[in-house]
């Protein structure tokens, strides 16, 4: 259920918009969600709920995505063996239910981004999460706008995370609406914030703990990361990306850091390259066609013997 015309980030929440549909979906044999709202099925509709397919909508490190909520989904698809480990070791599922397919964002990407600058300088996006105690942008965001306005030698694209909310995206609002700078590019929460164009076209990423770091490093590119909480994140696996680019302590590091980051990219890249590798397999199939093929056998499997063709 979506609101004609509303950016995605004014999307009605997720629990009513599962009541709402209640009756239809308990029709399905199987439901396939990237969220975790939809385990409250196995609740409120007990043994009359539809098996709970799970695929992650992203490759990232944070904590929370290995919530005990992923033990109620029947099967679940990750990207690469590094969260599969994890589900594994957290016990969070099991060998016969949790599968490596790969990342289905990458079967259907165009050959090419779009431009979004009329010039050749180098691109940074500047992609904030939403997490108000992980992410970076109550605390660097206004001092971060305000010196990216100071570097004509770049241009910029503050894209935070869609589910940005309440101050956050006031501030966003209030900054956005006030900038008059030219190099610099805000966007609350379109589709190019989502189907990877800010991704593919940035040669740097400014970010702190969102998994849109691994889409970025599809090709391997520097990477500057903010440590607005006073993290101790170096022998930490829920920061296991920071170890791809610098780490900025405050929002005054940052400008000096995003500079040399191109110059000082040779260091990160084997980091980078192995780092990706874990995070989202790649095969000679696509992961679309790896899902389909698991969730048919599964199924079949699931069915009573007297109900099989």
């Amino acid at each position: 259920m979506f609101y004609q015309g509303q950016p995605l980030y004014r999307c009605p929440p997720r629990l009513p918009n599962l009541l709402l549909s209640l009756r239809r979906i308990s029709g399905y044999d199987a439901v396939l969600t990237p969220e975790r709202t939809s385990t409250a099925l196995k609740k409120l509709l007990g043994k009359q709920s539809p098996k709970l397919i799970h695929i992650l909508h992203g490759a990232g490190d944070r904590e929370k995505g290995y919530e005990d909520r992923i033990r109620l989904f029947d099967l679940v698809f990750v990207a690469g063996q590094k969260d599969r480990d994890a589900f594994l070791r957290y016990g969070l599922a099991t060998a016969d239910t949790c599968h490596v397919i790969g990342y289905c964002k990458f079967d259907v990407l165009p050959a090419a981004p779009p431009r979004f600058f009329e010039n050749d300088r180098p691109v940074a996006l500047y992609n904030p999460h939403f997490d108000a105690h992980l992410g970076s942008w109550l605390r660097f965001g206004p001092s971060l706008v305000e010196a990216f306005a100071t570097m004509p030698e770049f241009n910029f694209i503050v894209a935070p995370h869609l589910r940005l909310r309440g101050k956050g995206r006031h501030l966003f609002d209030k900054l956005s609406r006030l900038s008059q700078a030219s190099n610099l590019r805000f966007d609350g929460g379109s589709l190019h914030s989502i189907n990877m164009d800010y991704t593919r076209t940035a040669d740097i990423y400014v970010g702190d703990v969102s998994s849109q770091v691994y889409e970025f490093l599809q090709t391997p590119k520097p990477c500057v990361f903010l440590n607005a909480h006073d993290a101790d994140w170096k022998d930490s696996p829920f920061y296991r990306h920071w170890t791809f680019g610098e780490v900025a302590s405050s929002a005054e590091e940052a400008p000096a850091l995003i500079r040399s980051a191109a110059s000082q990219h040779p260091r990160f890249v084997a980091l980078q390259t192995s780092g990706f590798a874990a995070a989202i397999n790649s095969g000679a199939d696509t992961a679309s066609a790896r899902a389909a093929l698991l969730i048919r056998k599964y199924l079949a499997s699931a069915q009573p013997a007297e109900d099989r063709p």
